[in-house]
């Protein structure tokens, strides 16, 4: 068994094994049966309830007794990356015993670090050992004449992290200013430890520090506190990792600029069809805001005012700011709509008499503005006389809100109305007394003037009735007059013959006028004389 037990170590001297004892972790059975953490024991290293006991197989509660003297030894390897700093354990052991805890690095050259002589059955001790840093194998070694358990054994590892700056408080600065730097030096052994903010507003130069297996080493950070965003800002600069952890206080303040908003424009009142931009200006160059008080009256798109109907609104500018400047002062101002007169013109084309109004035909220019023109006071069937005359036009907008009722002067030239004159032809030769004509007719239903050239005849409500005997032209015509134009003239000849009683049986008896007016004729070499219907021969004796 002994040369077995030598084969082992000379075996453990050779092979390097892989870390098996994790740190601060303690020290279990399944470890104990594991060859990659228990590397060599000897033939009494037994595990019981927790313990490993070094001695023969006779036990007394965690105590192992043997008769005779021994020594008896378990090795236990460490892990391969990090660095011991102690070891933790409890013990129990007979007082004529020693009990040992040797280190080593290469499982060559112990040394010991803790020993002690066996105490009472009864109590259970609790010790620890400081570690050397390259310390890789923990050997535990009991001698005497009775044997000792030894159970909670934990080997902690060497780590450390600290930084030298607690708290930092820069000053105030401007939104958009130099980050403001603070350098802080992070003390550290065998640790890889991030670094992370709980604030965005301040960061780290670097995202971690530290290396394994190096000891009492010292990096240089530097904050930063960036002034993106105005505010009272406050956090954590948290530098932690296995286990280990370090945390700086960081706060300040950033503060906005401040603008000024000026607006200098006179709005007092303007028309329902005016077009409004705004002119208003902030010393940060920001866009100004513009703000209507009833958007059913007008509203601000952008910098314009788009007008919807009359009233009276506030106008309101301002600059509300962003990450950079505070909000600007605000600026109001008052401003009165007033509806337009909507830009309209008509004009109307001559009637003639005898037309309504109702047919008179308009000439509407109304531009952009839709609506319907009507006749003022003064109903459609109205007939003018032939003048000029001024009317009035009603243009009522299809938009009442926008634009004004207008009234507007209409010019109206009435012509007078043609007139015709109808006289159908009429027998030429009248009686006296005895026969009467139809007269003439005009389409006005005007009376007829007659014109004729001998007083043979009157004419009386339209009925010529001869009066002497004689050869007259009568003319019928009229003149026109305020609402009509003059008619053509028609003209007949009348022969008026005397009736029987009064006929002349010899031209003696004809008067000089009816001598002056009858008609001479040869006829047969013999002069006659025609007159009134009838002939005379040259003696004046009436022939036919």
């Amino acid at each position: 068994m002994k040369k077995i037990f030598s084969l082992l170590v000379a075996l453990a001297t050779t092979i390097t094994l892989s870390a098996q004892l994790a740190w601060d972790t303690e020290f279990k059975q399944a470890d104990f049966n594991n060859a990659k953490t228990v590397i060599s024991k000897s033939d009494n290293v037994s595990w019981n309830n927790g313990a490993f006991g070094m001695g023969a197989s006779l036990q007394i509660g965690k105590i192992v007794v043997l008769g005779s003297a021994y020594n008896d030894e378990c090795v236990i390897a460490l892990p391969e990356e990090g660095i011991a700093e102690k070891i933790y354990f409890s013990w129990q052991g007979a007082s004529s015993g020693t009990i040992s805890v040797l280190q080593s690095q290469d499982h060559n050259n112990w040394s010991t670090v803790f020993t002690t002589e066996g105490n009472t059955i009864s109590l259970t001790k609790a010790d620890s050992a400081s570690l050397a840093s390259t310390t890789r194998y923990i050997k535990f070694a009991a001698t005497g004449r009775t044997a000792a358990a030894i159970s909670k054994i934990r080997v902690s590892e060497l780590k450390s992290l600290s930084v030298g700056l607690e708290e930092w408080e820069p000053a105030s600065a401007m939104v958009d200013d130099a980050p403001a730097t603070k350098n802080v030096t992070v003390n550290w052994t065998n640790i890889v430890a991030s670094v992370t903010s709980t604030n965005p507003q301040f960061s780290a130069s670097v995202e971690s520090v530290g290396q394994k297996n190096l000891i009492d080493q010292k990096t240089t950070i530097t904050l930063y506190y960036s002034h993106e965003e105005a505010g009272t800002h406050e956090g954590e600069i948290i530098i932690s990792g296995e286990g280990r952890e370090a945390r700086i206080k960081v706060a300040g303040t950033t503060k906005k600029y401040d603008q000024t908003l000026t607006w200098n424009q006179t709005l007092d009142e303007c028309l329902t069809t005016d077009e409004l931009s705004f002119n208003a200006y902030a010393t940060s160059g920001l866009d100004v805001v513009y703000l209507s008080s009833d958007t059913t009256i007008a509203k601000v798109e952008g910098n314009a005012l788009q007008i919807r109907r009359s009233g009276t609104i506030q106008l309101t500018a301002t600059q509300p700011g962003n990450y950079k400047y505070n909000a600007a002062n605000s600026e109001e101002k008052a401003l009165v709509i007033r509806k337009a007169d909507p830009n309209v013109s008509a004009s109307a084309e001559d009637l003639t008499y005898g037309q309504r109004l109702s047919e008179a035909v308009l000439h509407e220019s109304n531009g952009q503005v839709p609506g319907e023109f009507s006749w003022l006071d003064i109903t459609t069937d109205t007939i003018f006389d032939a003048g000029d005359y001024i009317l009035s036009l009603l243009f009522t907008p299809a938009d009442t809100g926008i634009y004004n009722f207008r009234t507007l002067p209409v010019a109206l030239h009435v012509n007078k109305a043609v007139q015709t004159i109808v006289w159908e032809d009429q027998d030429s030769v009248l009686t006296v007394g005895t026969q009467a004509i139809s007269t003439a007719t005009l389409s006005s239903g005007l009376p007829v003037t007659y014109a004729y050239t001998a007083c043979l005849l009157s004419i009386e409500d339209g009925v010529i009735t001869p009066e002497n005997e004689g050869e007259v032209t009568v003319i019928a015509y009229h003149p026109g007059n305020h609402n009509y134009l003059p008619t053509t003239v028609i003209m007949q000849t009348f022969t008026i013959l005397p009736s029987q009683e009064q006929q002349p049986t010899s031209i003696g008896q004809l008067s000089p006028e009816q001598i002056r007016s009858a008609q001479k004729f040869v006829h047969a070499g013999k002069v006659y004389v025609s007159f009134g219907g009838h002939v005379y021969d040259a003696k004046g004796v009436l022939v036919q």
